[in-house]
């Protein structure tokens, strides 16, 4: 997952956006966090470097957590949200030099950072603030009317404390349920591991990789499954997870939102063919799993989903582009093609 980190702790913002604690408890916490997403795999979007931001202290906690090697670099970890005509030197010129491999950079063609600070909320999966006034502000209203999985740290107020007031006195406006809101204040309490397990919980930032099972009928989920938990930290099976009084379509949104992909079982559980020739009739999958694979594919996009169809299992012409692999009786015997989709989901 790529986790977007955002914030700030300025003196000349303390009075108007009520900043708390002090700069010195900004710059630990932020770092904290930044060596927590790294060391559970994720990769972290970042937008500034100054010691004031949550972007530049985080990046600071990821390099520690690189440099303990209780971590990999299968691939870039952090990205660096710039602006294109920036005559300044680069961001994090140092750390780049001397960590190879780690950074990859995404330069934005606009004069504000404003519009940088957008972009870098569009290309997170999910959204950690920190303190922070305008800016940040903007960022969470963004990340909020887009469904974004998002946590605001109000320890050290801020943007991040005001958003939470906001989001709890009105939930349904920015896409919350009310009971989703009932942990907010106490992502207002003081800095702590538990504020920061929260927030995590809170914006559903697990382990990395985080998988989702699309299937229908086939118990091929299953061995997918227990393949997958050799190779990932969790994977989300929906039969498993959906509760009987939950409305399913509430609740495949939420775990679709919070996983880095999902692999869409397309299993010959289902025949169908042209009404003008009922006689020319193929195997097709379930009409629940293409619902769910356009779903994901018009959210999250189709870098994040690969389909793997069992046998002769027709694929609708608008999904021909979407990378697929058949199978015949295992899904583990395109061992090489899922594991080349999880390296690109860090």
């Amino acid at each position: 997952m790529r986790v977007a980190v955002l914030g700030s702790w300025r003196q000349e913002d303390q009075s108007r956006w009520n900043l708390l604690e002090n700069p010195e408890e900004f710059r630990r916490a932020c770092k904290r966090a930044g060596r927590e997403l790294i060391e559970r795999g994720h990769s972290i979007i970042v937008g500034a470097e100054a010691t004031h931001t949550a972007d530049g202290m985080a990046v600071q906690g990821a390099i520690e957590a690189l440099d303990s090697g209780s971590t990999t670099v299968p691939s870039p970890r952090i990205v660096v949200v710039c602006l294109a005509r920036s005559d300044g030197p680069r961001m994090f010129d140092g750390l780049r030099r001397s960590n190879p491999g780690v950074f990859e950079e995404r330069p934005v063609d606009a004069a504000s950072w404003a519009v940088a600070k957008l972009v870098q909320t569009q290309l997170a999966d999910a959204l950690i603030l920190i303190g922070g006034a305008e800016k940040t502000e903007q960022a969470g209203l963004t990340a909020a009317v887009s469904r974004k999985p998002l946590a605001c740290i109000g320890s050290f107020g801020g943007a991040a404390a005001r958003l939470n007031e906001r989001f709890a006195a009105s939930p349904t406006t920015w896409g919350y349920e009310p009971y989703q809101t009932e942990q907010f204040p106490q992502l207002q309490e003081p800095f702590s591991d538990y504020v920061l397990k929260l927030a995590l919980e809170t914006a559903w930032i697990e382990g990395a990789p985080k998988l989702m099972i699309i299937h229908g009928r086939s118990p091929d989920r299953d061995s997918l499954k227990d393949y997958l938990l050799k190779h990932v930290a969790k994977v989300i099976v929906l039969a498993k997870e959906f509760a009987p009084t939950d409305p399913i379509p509430l609740k495949f949104e939420r775990f679709a939102s919070s996983v880095d992909g999902a692999i869409a079982l397309l299993t010959p559980d289902d025949a169908g063919g042209l009404a003008a020739d009922p006689a020319a009739v193929a195997p097709r999958a379930r009409e629940n799993v293409w619902v769910e694979v356009g779903w994901f594919w018009g959210r999250r996009g189709r870098t994040k989903l690969l389909l793997l169809k069992k046998g002769e299992v027709t694929i609708p012409s608008d999904l021909g582009n979407v990378e697929h692999w058949e199978y015949r009786s295992d899904p583990e015997e395109r061992h090489v093609e899922i594991q080349k989709f999880i390296t690109t989901l860090r």
